[in-house]
C-alpha cells in the first residue's frame, strides 16, 4: 500500500487506486498513527487526540470501533496490532512518504557537507517533489498534541528547500534557482540567508545593480521590523559584490557539466511477464528489506530457460525507484551459446565508465580497479544487475562495498560460496501459467479457439519459459499453423528440440552450453540417465546403470543438481527435466554405442528387479532372520537402513526405478530386457506396490 501524508491525507491500494477513509474522526486517528507509525500509541491519548476534554461515555468503544473500521479499509487486521502498550500501525519500507522523504532529506544534507553537489540536488529534489501541497495533512484539523510532528515536517521541507538552493548555486545553476528565489524571499522577507542567496544569483546573472538594491531593502526592513542591522553573511555578500570578489564567480563550464548522471542501464521490462508472484514478492523483500549496514546481495539460479534473466530484470524494475543513482546491467555471458564468458577485468572499465570515470583512468590491474569501483561506489544508491554469472570467481571482484548498494546475480549454478548472499532457485512455471503466457504472446483468441491444444503445448515445453516463447515465435511466424499442429509436432519426441528453435534461439543450444561445461565422467552420467525415462531416479540404480560405486555415483549426480542439469526430488533420488532428457538422449545416440546403452539399462533393470523382488520376499515373510539376510544381500542397492525395510514409500520408489528401466531400455524385443519386465509386472500385483 501507498499512505501519503506530505499534503491531504491519502492511501493507495495496492493496484493504485485510492481508497475511501470515511469520516473525519476515523482520517484523524489514522493520521496519528500515520505520524507514530511504528510505534506504540497509548489507549488513553488517542481519546485524548479524538475527543479532548470531552470524550463521551462510551469513547472507548468508539475508538475500537474506528480501529475496526480502519483495519477493515486497510485489507488487513495485522495492520493495526493491539498490544499492551497500546495500537500500532505496521508500515512496510517504501510504502509511507514521509519516511522516504526524511531519508532522502539526510542524504541530501550529507552529501552537500561533502561537496557532492550534484548528487545532494538529486536527492533534495525528489525530497521536495513528495510533498503534495504546503502543509502536511492539509485540509484535515489536527488536535495540538500532533500539530508538532507536523510543523517538524514543515521546518525539515525548510532545510531541504535551503539545501537545494545551495547546491543550484554550487553547480552554477543560478539562472534555474532565480526565480525561486525570488519567491521565497518575497514569502520570507526577513530570512537572511536567501537574501544572501538571491543577491548571488542576481550578481551572476549580470544584475550587480539589483543585487545591491535587494541588501539595501533588506537593511531596510531589518531595522524597521526588529530594529536590527543585517547579519554578518548578508554584510559579507553585500561587500564581495561591491568589489567584484572573484569568489562570487560561477564555476567553470568543466564544474557544470558534472551535473548528476544516473546511469539506466536496465534492460527493457518483458510486456508479457507471466505469473511467479511468490517468487517475485520473496525476491523483492530480499532486496529492499534488508537490515541497515551491510551490502545486499541476492543470486537467483535454475535450470536453462527458466527464465531468471526476465524474472531478475522485471524485479529490478519493480525496485529501481528506490536507486536514483543508478541502475547498471552487465551481462557476464556465462552461459551464452557460442559467446566467451566475460572476465572481471572486462567488466570493470564498463562499470567505472558508467559511473563517470575516465577511461583514461582505468587502471589494468583487477585488484587496483575493483578498488577504485568500490570508491566510486561508496554511498551512493546504485542497483546492480549481473546476469547471466559462470560462478562466485567472476562476480566477486565486481561487488561494492557500500551498504547503499544492491546486487541482484543470475546464474544456472548456485554461487554459495559468495559471502552474505541470499539465494533463490527458480523453478519451471506451473502448467497454467505457461498457457497465460502463451495466451499473451500469440493473443487470447488464438488460445481461446483451442484450449486443449494450448494446455497440450503447455505441457510439452515442461513449464520452461523459454521453450513456451520459442512456441509461441513459431505460431507467430506461420498464422496457418495451428495449435494443434504445433502440439503435433511437439509431441513427436525425436523431432521436439528441432520445433524449438526460431531465429537466434533455440533449447537445444541452451542445453548444450551446460553440457559443454561438464567434464567427461559428469557427462557420461547425464547421457546414461535419459535411457531410464522421465520418472526419478535413485542413487543406487543410477550406480548400476553407470557401473560405479553409490557413493561415486552420489557427487557425479549432486554435481549435476549443481549446474541445474538434474533436479534433487528427494534425499537419494534425482530427477530429469523432460526437455533434458530428450537433449541427453540426442547426446547418447551420438557418442554411445547401442551395446553401450543395452548393458546399462540391463544393469540398472536387474539391479532395481533384485533389490524389489527379494525385498518383498522379505517384507512378506517379517522374519528378523530374513529382513537381515535381505539387508546384506541388498546393501549395496539402497535399501532402507534396519528397522525401515517395510516403509511402503520406500517399496514405490524401487518399483518406480525398476517400470522406468524396463520401459525405456533401447531395444527391449529379443535383447534379453523383456522377461524381466514381465515379472516385474507380476510382482507389482503380487504384494500389492503403488506406482
Amino acid at each position: 500500500m501507498d499512505f501519503k501524508i506530505l499534503g491531504p491525507i491519502e492511501v493507495r491500494g495496492a493496484n493504485g487506486q485510492p481508497i475511501a477513509l470515511g469520516r473525519r474522526k476515523q482520517r484523524v486517528l489514522l493520521a496519528a498513527l500515520l505520524l507514530n507509525a511504528g510505534r506504540a500509541v497509548p489507549t488513553h491519548r488517542m481519546l485524548d487526540w479524538l475527543w479532548g476534554e470531552q470524550a463521551p461515555v462510551n469513547a472507548e468503544s468508539n475508538l475500537y470501533t474506528y480501529i475496526s473500521a480502519l483495519r477493515r479499509v486497510l485489507g488487513s487486521p495485522s495492520r493495526i496490532e493491539a498490544g499492551s502498550n497500546g495500537y500500532v500501525l505496521q508500515i512496510a519500507p517504501g510504502e509511507m512518504d514521509v519516511r522516504l522523504f526524511e531519508e532522502l532529506a539526510a542524504q541530501g544534507r550529507l552529501m552537500l557537507s561533502e561537496g557532492r553537489n550534484d548528487v545532494a540536488l538529486e536527492r533534495c529534489a525528489r525530497a521536495l517533489g513528495l510533498w503534495r501541497a504546503e502543509s502536511v495533512l492539509e485540509g484535515l484539523s489536527l488536535p495540538e498534541p500532533l500539530r508538532g510532528e507536523a510543523a517538524r515536517l514543515e521546518r525539515l521541507r525548510t532545510t531541504v528547500v535551503d539545501a537545494s538552493l545551495e547546491a543550484r548555486l554550487a553547480l552554477g545553476q543560478h539562472g534555474e534557482a532565480l526565480p525561486d528565489l525570488e519567491a521565497l524571499t518575497r514569502r520570507d522577507p526577513l530570512n537572511e540567508r536567501l537574501r544572501a542567496q538571491l543577491m548571488l544569483a542576481l550578481y551572476r546573472s549580470g544584475r550587480r545593480a539589483d543585487a545591491l538594491a535587494v541588501y539595501q531593502r533588506a537593511r531596510e526592513m531589518l531595522a524597521a521590523e526588529l530594529g536590527v542591522d543585517p547579519g554578518p553573511e548578508l554584510i559579507r555578500m553585500h561587500q564581495q559584490i561591491l568589489v567584484d570578489d572573484s569568489v562570487l564567480a560561477a564555476p567553470s563550464p568543466s564544474v557544470i557539466a558534472r551535473r548528476f548522471f544516473a546511469p539506466a542501464e536496465l534492460p527493457i521490462d518483458s510486456a508479457s511477464f507471466t505469473g511467479r508472484a511468490a517468487e517475485v514478492s520473496r525476491l523483492r523483500t530480499a532486496l529492499v528489506s534488508a537490515g541497515p549496514g551491510r551490502l545486499v546481495v541476492s543470486a537467483v539460479a535454475g535450470a536453462a530457460g527458466v527464465g531468471k534473466s526476465a524474472f531478475a530484470v522485471h524485479v529490478a524494475h519493480q525496485i529501481a525507484d528506490r536507486f536514483p543513482d543508478g541502475q547498471l546491467y552487465v551481462n557476464l555471458h556465462g552461459s551464452t551459446p557460442d559467446v566467451r564468458p566475460l572476465n572481471p577485468s572486462e567488466v570493470l572499465p564498463r562499470l567505472l565508465r558508467s559511473l563517470g570515470g575516465d577511461d583514461t583512468a582505468v587502471p589494468a590491474d583487477v585488484d587496483e580497479a575493483a578498488a577504485r569501483f568500490r570508491s566510486l561506489t561508496d554511498g551512493r544508491r546504485l542497483l546492480f544487475l549481473f546476469d547471466n554469472a559462470r560462478d562466485a570467481a567472476q562476480v566477486r571482484p565486481l561487488l561494492p562495498a557500500s551498504p547503499t548498494c544492491c546486487v541482484l546475480i543470475t546464474s544456472r549454478r548456485m554461487l554459495t560460496s559468495l559471502d552474505s548472499a541470499a539465494h533463490l532457485r527458480l523453478d519451471v512455471m506451473a502448467e497454467d501459467e505457461t498457457a497465460t503466457l502463451l495466451s499473451r504472446l500469440i493473443g487470447e483468441e488464438r488460445v481461446a479457439a483451442d484450449p486443449r491444444a494450448t494446455r497440450a503445448i503447455a505441457q510439452l515445453c515442461g513449464g520452461l519459459p523459454l521453450a513456451t516463447r520459442i512456441a509461441a515465435a513459431r505460431l507467430i511466424a506461420r498464422p496457418g499453423l495451428s495449435l494443434r499442429g504445433l502440439a503435433a509436432r511437439l509431441a513427436v519426441e525425436e523431432h521436439r528440440l528441432s520445433e524449438l528453435q526460431a531465429d537466434d534461439r533455440a533449447v537445444r543450444a541452451c542445453f548444450m552450453v551446460s553440457y559443454r561445461g561438464l567434464e567427461a565422467e559428469h557427462s557420461r552420467m547425464f547421457r546414461l540417465l535419459s535411457l531410464l525415462g522421465g520418472s526419478d531416479v535413485s542413487v543406487a540404480v543410477a550406480a548400476a546403470l553407470a557401473d560405479r560405486p553409490e557413493e561415486h555415483t552420489a557427487d557425479l549426480l549432486d554435481h549435476l543438481a549443481d549446474v541445474q542439469l538434474l533436479e534433487v526430488r528427494d534425499v537419494d533420488r534425482y530427477r530429469m527435466h523432460d526437455l533434458l532428457r530428450l537433449f541427453a538422449r540426442e547426446r547418447t545416440r551420438q557418442e554411445e554405442t547401442e551395446e553401450e546403452q543395452v548393458q546399462a539399462v540391463r544393469r540398472a533393470l536387474h539391479s532395481s528387479l533384485v533389490i524389489a523382488c527379494t525385498l518383498g520376499d522379505v517384507c512378506n515373510r517379517r522374519t528378523r532372520r530374513d529382513a537381515k539376510f535381505g539387508h546384506l544381500a541388498l546393501g549395496r542397492f539402497g535399501v532402507p537402513p534396519e528397522g525401515c525395510t517395510a516403509d511402503p514409500r520406500w517399496l514405490n520408489a524401487k518399483m518406480a526405478d525398476l517400470i522406468s528401466t524396463a520401459r525405456q531400455g533401447p531395444g527391449a524385443a529379443g535383447d534379453g530386457i523383456g522377461l524381466p519386465v514381465a515379472r516385474g509386472a507380476r510382482h507389482r500385483s503380487s504384494y500389492g506396490w503403488g506406482g
